[in-house]
Formats: structure tokens, C-alpha cells, sequence
């Protein structure tokens, strides 16, 4: 192969892993866009054992909020802002994949059951949510507080 074919293949295959990167397996997860006035509630029915789902909030400025809701195989639901505590800065966030919440810097895993323990220094940001039987619900205010997370 000649110089400048080499170099045009080099390239096509570099802009390949770039579009498989982004569309793949580490391309930020779509959110469902949520609102409410005072809280967000969320149907439970739509959210299956041993799934994570993404929802986004936008506040009356703009900024959009992303936290995830996982149900474990006991049918509890969990909350976490889409941020862990030390990665946050670098607004990565996560991904999810069999049963697991995956730090999309750090690669640091954790069990949808066990969202509340962190390793090292690499913890999902906890969201409160009032269980209402069939709906989860989160305040706007809490939602709010961690707009820095952002």
C-alpha cells in the first residue's frame, strides 16, 4: 500500500471508531424528559425488575437534569443522579448493562441493588424519592439541589 492510501485508510478507520464510540456502547444513554411543578412522579409499572431507566428534568433556566431510577430484583426502586461523586466533573455519567450501573469514566460497576455503596471514592449521587405504591416520586427541590452535579 502506498503512503497516502495508508494514511486515507488510517483515517477512515479512526473516523470509524470515533462514530462507534459515540453511537456504541459508550454514547451517553437517552433520558426520558420528565416535569412537574413540585415533584415528578414516575409509574413503577414502567420501570422492570433489574432495569435502570435515564430521565432528564429541565429547570425554569435550562439546565437539564439527569438522574437514573433502578428497580432491583426485590422490586425496590433506587434513585441517583446520573453523576457520581468524584467523576461528576469530567459529565460523563453512566451506563447500564446486565444488572449493573457502570461509571462511563472511572469503569467502576455497581449492582442496581447496591447503588448506595461506592468504591474508592466513586459513589452514585443519592436521590430521595417517596414511594406512592404504584408511582415514585421526587421532589423538584431535591432534583434542584443537584444542579452542580451538572
Amino acid at each position: 500500500m502506498r503512503r497516502p492510501d495508508f494514511a486515507i485508510a488510517a483515517l477512515a478507520a479512526l473516523l470509524l471508531l470515533g462514530a462507534w464510540m459515540f453511537a456504541g456502547p459508550f454514547a451517553r444513554p437517552a433520558c426520558t424528559a420528565v416535569t412537574g411543578v413540585a415533584n415528578v412522579s414516575i409509574a413503577v409499572a414502567n420501570l422492570p425488575r433489574n432495569t435502570a431507566k435515564f430521565f432528564c428534568y429541565r429547570t425554569s433556566a435550562g439546565q437539564r437534569l439527569r438522574f437514573i431510577l433502578a428497580r432491583d430484583d426485590g422490586g425496590k426502586v433506587h434513585a441517583v443522579f446520573d453523576a457520581c461523586s468524584q467523576c461528576y466533573r469530567f459529565h460523563k455519567g453512566y451506563a447500564v448493562s446486565h444488572g449493573y450501573l457502570i461509571c462511563r469514566l472511572c469503569g467502576n460497576r455497581y449492582k442496581l441493588d447496591h447503588l448506595d455503596r461506592g468504591i474508592a471514592s466513586c459513589v452514585p449521587v443519592r436521590l430521595n424519592t417517596a414511594d406512592r405504591g404504584a408511582q415514585v416520586e421526587i421532589k423538584i427541590a431535591d432534583l434542584v439541589k443537584g444542579r452542580t452535579l451538572f
